[in-house]
């Protein structure tokens, strides 16, 4: 085998195919893998204790804060912060599936309400201290709008964003080059580079007050401007 190898690699046509099969499965497994590990873990993905990203929002929330989690999802995030900083807080999500989830995951915290619909649709006049982008933004078409939107609606004191990097390994760009897809999911509209987010977030009329890069991801306090 080592032998056979050591031949491909001085034919560079064959290697180049061998390549892009051996990317595509990658790119297949990686999947795959997120979602059997997601049910090995009784349905919540490995990240979330792993990556441990719940306490970045934690820390940047002060006791009995007003918090706004836009596309809340299943709750998990959520649920962390109400328990640890006493939020009252509100979760929004476009889908009835992740709104039911959340609900049976925060049914016990009084202080937080789930709903379901879509982030221009919820209108109560209400200010929060806080509002939460976790895993958002790169869903979105129409970002810079949405920003503004919650800026203005709610005039929060302060944004929390996550969003995942394009710049996270070689392997990204040299997928894209490649032709096959390189994103971690097909429905995202962006993955950032450092300069994308910026001028995004600068566009939006925020300022990017604190900026952190972990795996593979950007975390950002942002603060009107």
């Amino acid at each position: 085998m080592k032998q056979f190898i050591k031949k491909i690699l001085h034919k560079p046509i064959i290697a180049k195919k061998i390549t892009r099969l051996l990317v595509k499965i990658h790119h297949l497994s990686y999947s795959y893998i997120g979602s059997f590990a997601s049910a090995a873990e009784g349905g919540l993905h490995p990240k979330h204790r792993l990556i441990n990203y719940h306490q970045f929002f934690v820390d940047h929330i002060s006791k009995g804060e007003t918090v706004l989690d836009v596309g809340c999802g299943n709750g998990s995030l959520l649920r962390d912060v109400a328990m640890k900083t006493n939020a009252i807080a509100v979760g929004v999500d476009i889908s009835k599936d992740n709104v039911k989830s959340a609900k049976t995951r925060l049914s016990d915290l009084p202080n937080v309400c789930i709903m379901h619909s879509d982030i221009r649709d919820y209108k109560d006049n209400i200010h929060f201290d806080t509002i939460i982008l976790s895993n958002v933004l790169e869903h979105m078409d129409k970002r810079t709008e949405l920003l503004m939107y919650l800026r203005k609606q709610f005039q929060p004191k302060q944004v929390l964003i996550r969003v995942p990097m394009f710049e996270r390994e070689w392997l990204v760009p040299y997928k894209k080059e490649l032709g096959i897809e390189w994103r971690l999911d097909p429905t995202h509209k962006i993955e950032y580079t450092e300069k994308e987010f910026r001028n995004e977030i600068s566009k939006a009329e925020l300022h990017i007050q604190e900026i952190i890069f972990r795996w593979g991801e950007m975390y950002t306090v942002a603060v009107s401007s």
